[in-house]
């Protein structure tokens, strides 16, 4: 009886040194950080890069660095148990340096819609909270899989969206927010791009005519938005006032705030969808 006491005590023991291995994270995305306080535990993050500001309470953490450059010096001295980066968002240069330091790295993706489950899922394991994590995951898979029945057999809209407004800049179809737009059945006028975020003229766009034009508008990061009736009057987009804002925090960010923002997103587009329908404007249909 003794005996099963001591491996049960040393099993507890041994289990509470794997969970204190991963309570002193520095997490060098905000996506990343929003998704951990997501699952309970912001607690754990003793640094963080600029932009991470949601929820509030992300904004009191240090900063060390952005997606130009690391503190390398400053990491060191918070003696994480883990940092947490994102592959296309983190200077590989510092990374690697990190590594060779013998701090421990964990990489992310976030290329797709599906990718915020599975960063979820990914957290989960990392941080002994699979149970919550599992739960988020399945719930963001299923808004994704009821919004995809909803929308994307109903008929095409033609959708600029507006990222920049000097140089004149949108979306490829590699871009983050072109699968949002692909989700809620749109077409996304640049989806011929080669490039994830291409500038174009004003004569393409004269050329392809936007049914609908999105501005992403982000409270933090205020921007110059284009001024489409003073510049644009030859648009049909223009003439019949389709020009909608968007919350660009929630959505260029793979959160669970990109969850919630898509049905708005579908609802935007199918109100446009449903103008242009009335007007027999000859939207497509997507199966056209």
């Amino acid at each position: 009886m003794r005996r099963i006491l001591f491996c049960s005590a040393l099993l507890l023991l041994l289990s509470g040194q794997v969970s204190a291995a991963t309570q002193r994270l520095v997490v060098l995305s905000p996506h990343l950080v929003e998704l951990i306080y997501s699952l309970g535990a912001g607690d754990r993050i003793l640094g963080t890069v600029a932009h991470a500001d949601y929820p509030s309470a992300a904004r009191q953490l240090p900063r060390i660095g952005d997606y130009r450059g690391l503190q390398l010096e400053k990491i060191v001295a918070l003696k994480p148990d883990l940092v947490l980066y994102w592959h296309t968002g983190t200077p590989a240069q510092d990374i690697e340096r990190l590594q060779q330091l013998g701090i421990k790295t964990q990489g992310f993706n976030a290329e797709h819609l599906t990718d915020i489950a599975a960063s979820l899922r990914q957290l989960g394991q990392l941080l002994q909270l699979p149970a919550k994590a599992s739960q988020l995951a399945g719930d963001v898979e299923l808004q994704l899989q009821e919004l995809a029945q909803k929308y994307q057999q109903r008929p095409s809209i033609k959708v600029f969206y507006e990222l920049w407004d000097q140089p004149l800049s949108s979306i490829g179809p590699n871009a983050f927010p072109a699968e949002a737009l692909q989700l809620c059945g749109a077409s996304n006028l640049l989806q011929d791009a080669a490039v994830p975020y291409p500038q174009l003229s004003p004569e393409l766009l004269y050329q392809r005519q936007p049914q609908l034009i999105l501005q992403p508008v982000s409270v933090n990061e205020p921007r110059q938005l284009v001024p489409w009736q003073q510049d644009f009057t030859g648009l049909l987009a223009v003439q019949h006032q389709q020009i909608r804002q968007l919350d660009a925090d929630a959505l260029h960010r793979p959160t669970l705030r990109t969850i919630k923002a898509l049905p708005q997103l579908c609802q935007i587009i199918d109100q446009s969808r449903q103008y242009w329908l009335q007007q027999d404007r000859g939207i497509t249909s997507n199966s056209g």
